[in-house]
């Protein structure tokens, strides 16, 4: 296996990754690739970016899809400032797969997560709330 080779596989483990280490490591293999790859290493980097591009859009339609119809009902702010300790901008943005700073940003697996045990949290609430 060539050398770019192994830095496009340890760059692929950390997508969707954004803490600072994650996000050191993949500079320092983009750094690398551009100083020292060929055309054989571009055509892979071009093909790897344009699969996540793919699965990144492919995540942002399944969740819309998972919500559609309840999206309007959902406490949006709430939940991002409850249970994510963010702005309602930051999970509309995870959400709807908006573009920031360059960078399209989607929900990782442990934000699905929080973000269902929300809903179901919310559930909850609401299902236990009588007048009397």
């Amino acid at each position: 296996m060539k050398e770019f080779e192994k830095k496009l596989q340890e760059f692929q483990t950390l997508i969707g990754k954004d803490d600072a280490k994650s996000e050191r490591i993949k500079a320092q293999i983009v750094e690398w690739l551009e100083q020292n790859g060929d055309d054989d290493a571009r055509e892979k980097c071009k093909a790897l970016v344009l699969q996540n591009l793919k699965r990144i859009d492919e995540d942002i339609a399944t969740i819309r899809q998972q919500i559609a119809t309840e999206y309007d009902i959902l406490p949006i702010s709430y939940i991002a400032k409850h249970y994510f300790k963010k702005s309602a901008s930051w999970l509309h943005q995870r959400i709807n797969g908006y573009c920031v700073r360059g960078k399209v940003y989607t929900l990782n697996e442990e934000q699905k997560q929080i973000f269902n045990n929300a809903c179901k949290d919310i559930a909850k609430k609401i299902g236990s709330l009588q007048l009397t």
